[in-house]
């Protein structure tokens, strides 16, 4: 039966890889996975070292009195996102409409789309980024945005049968209108959205049982993988949820206390759901260090470090991970198998909560060790998670590995 189920989701993801649509934006996906190497190590060394409070600065009692220094890197890593999102967009604007306009017999020079959606995508990031906090960063509203302009441009060169000059006045009014109305669109995010942090919404009752969190956990990998932002309160160590304050002020007052929130989205989804990022990926950053194909075997090795601090990014792009039907399966079900994991054990008293803080940077391996009052239980069941998530992954892994030896 499993085996009938994942033929039939390869063959589907097969097909769907192959429309020209998503072919084009796969290749613009891989094309620039050597700046997101750069980028996601910049970033990791950052995050570890240099900020105010990162765990290596915790352990070696080192402070570093650089907050200036700090804010400007932490400036620069921003706008290297958003120039990784611009390329992307350009790449692929580029690779789409040579093919587009080849198939309907016209031959255009493609600089100009490539611009203006490359100039969008910046715009984008200037228009969400803040001084306090970077902004989330919704890959799904560039590409939705940059699809709508190529479709325009195909439109305009049929309607004239590609007779127009290709920077003549028409295509660079098309340029401008396009531009005046997709800044307008991105200068229009609220601020709630585009900085990603939904603490209201979380600290709700219905995430203080074990079913919210299990259905959280399962839609996380989808939301991600769609090229939507996972809300800060996930990806981060979000201690100022309101369960997880009513848990650290019982503890305070007694140290063995029952806690009034035992399951809360600190203790179930930050620590097992998330192992390696959005859908427990460092299980699929293992499982590809033992493939045949060198492709695969190196990109597992680039992510193995970032994905023991949970950045999947260097996956997301070179698999890619980004709305691919072969890898959100088993995204979701391993993120779903980490919080009932930890969800029934909770339930059965056998491992206590996540009550703590800890430094920023503290790998989610080893969040509920710091941060629970039962360490070594902790450390035992998220072993077993990871061996668990890694037997989910491996047949999808192989799947993988085999549809990429047929291309």
């Amino acid at each position: 039966m499993f085996s009938k189920c994942l033929t039939n989701i390869a063959r589907f993801d097969k097909r769907f890889t192959e429309n020209l649509l998503i072919r084009t934006l796969f290749d613009a996906f891989k094309k620039v996975v050597p700046l997101v190497i750069i980028n996601v190590y910049l970033r990791l060394a950052v995050k570890l070292i240099f900020d105010p409070s990162a765990i290596v600065p915790a352990i070696f009692r080192i402070h570093f009195r650089m907050p200036v220094f700090f804010q400007s890197i932490l400036a620069l890593i921003s706008a290297f996102d958003y120039l990784i999102l611009a390329l992307v967009a350009a790449l692929w604007t580029k690779s789409y409409l040579e093919a587009k306009l080849d198939d309907l017999g016209f031959a255009k020079d493609e600089l100009l789309p490539v611009l203006v959606n490359f100039a969008l995508a910046l715009f984008y990031g200037f228009s969400t980024y803040s001084n306090n906090s970077q902004g989330a960063m919704y890959l799904i509203f560039v590409l939705l945005l940059t699809y709508l302009s190529n479709l325009t441009y195909v439109f305009l060169t049929k309607w004239t049968r590609g007779k127009l000059d290709d920077f003549g006045f028409a295509y660079l009014f098309w340029g401008a209108a396009i531009m005046a109305i997709v800044s307008w669109i991105y200068s229009s995010i609220p601020s709630q959205v585009s900085q990603g942090s939904y603490n209201g919404f979380f600290s709700m009752g219905f995430f203080s049982h074990w079913f919210g969190l299990a259905i959280t956990a399962f839609l996380t990998p989808v939301v991600f993988v769609l090229g939507f932002a996972i809300p800060t309160d996930l990806t981060t160590t979000a201690t100022d949820l309101t369960q997880v304050n009513a848990n650290l002020n019982e503890v305070y007052q007694s140290v063995m206390a029952t806690l009034p929130y035992p399951q809360n989205p600190y203790s179930v989804l930050t620590t097992s759901a998330m192992i390696g990022g959005a859908g427990s990926t460092l299980a699929l950053a293992i499982c590809l260090l033992f493939l045949k194909r060198r492709r695969l075997r190196r990109l597992g090795l680039w992510s193995l470090v970032p994905g023991v601090f949970d950045s999947n990014r260097i996956l997301a792009y070179g698999l890619p991970l980004f709305f691919r039907p072969l890898m959100l399966v088993p995204m979701m079900l391993a993120s779903t198998y980490g919080a009932l994991m930890t969800s029934f054990f909770i339930k059965l008293h056998v491992l206590r909560p996540t009550v703590f803080t800890v430094p920023n940077g503290t790998p989610r391996l080893l969040l509920s060790f710091l941060a629970s009052q039962t360490p070594y239980d902790a450390l035992l069941i998220t072993f077993l998670i990871m061996v668990g998530s890694i037997l989910i992954f491996w047949p999808f892994v192989k799947a993988l590995e085999k549809e990429e030896a047929h291309v």
